[in-house]
């Protein structure tokens, strides 16, 4: 019982900047997982689709909440 809602529907947003220093935001809701692993498929996610692009000296900054 004490694990059994830890899995939920989260809204993970993901923002960075590319290469040219513009701040690129994306949302993902990510069903019937837990928030760390919601985090790390964003984080899956922004790596694959944008690595060719990503400013990786800045931070990136990722931020799940449950959703409603």
């Amino acid at each position: 019982m004490l694990f059994f809602d830890s899995a939920r529907d989260y809204e993970v947003t993901c923002s960075f900047r590319n290469i040219e220093g513009k701040q690129i935001v994306k949302k993902r809701i990510c069903h019937n997982v837990s928030k760390r692993e919601a985090k790390e498929g964003m984080k899956h996610y922004i790596f694959r689709s944008y690595s060719d692009s990503m400013d990786i000296h800045k931070p990136i900054k990722i931020d799940t909440k449950v959703n409603r």
